[in-house]
C-alpha cells in the first residue's frame, strides 16, 4: 500500500476519484447537483486529524499538495484493490456534512474536512478488519 500511494498516476487517478464523491455527497445533502473540486488543504487537514496520522500507521510528509496526492491514492487503493463501493466511500461523507455549512467557504472547508477526517478514519478501521 505505501509504494501505492506514492504513484503520481495513481494520484491522479484518486484526485478524480476524490472529487467524483465529494460531489456526489455534497449533492445529496444540498440536494442540489454540483460538481466540487477537493483542495489539498481539505484533504491535507483531514489527514492531520486521522487514526493514519495518531497512530503514526501511514507517514506521509511535505507539502500539503504532497500529503493530498498520497490521500488521493490511498482512497483509490481502497477502491480499486479492496472492493469498496462508491457507497461505502460516498456514505461517510454524507453522515459529516451539515447542509447549512455548504453555502459559505468557510463553513464548507470545516465541514469537508470533518468529512474527509470521517472517512479516512472509517478506511483506517477497515484496513484492521
Amino acid at each position: 500500500m505505501e509504494a501505492y500511494i506514492h504513484k503520481r498516476s495513481n494520484a491522479k487517478l484518486g484526485d478524480s476519484l476524490v472529487n467524483f464523491i465529494y460531489s456526489v455527497a455534497k449533492s445529496i445533502v444540498s440536494e442540489m447537483p454540483t460538481g466540487t473540486k477537493v483542495s489539498d488543504s481539505i484533504l491535507s487537514e483531514a489527514y492531520r486529524r486521522s487514526l493514519w496520522y495518531s497512530t503514526n500507521t501511514l507517514k506521509i510528509r511535505g507539502k500539503k499538495s504532497r500529503i493530498a496526492d498520497a490521500i488521493e491514492a490511498l482512497i483509490l487503493y481502497f477502491w480499486v484493490h479492496k472492493d469498496l463501493t462508491l457507497e461505502k466511500l460516498v456514505d461517510p461523507l454524507i453522515a459529516q456534512l451539515e447542509p447549512d455549512r455548504l453555502h459559505h467557504p468557510k463553513e464548507e472547508y470545516s465541514s469537508a474536512v470533518l468529512s474527509f477526517q470521517r472517512l479516512l478514519d472509517f478506511l483506517y478501521n477497515f484496513h484492521l478488519e
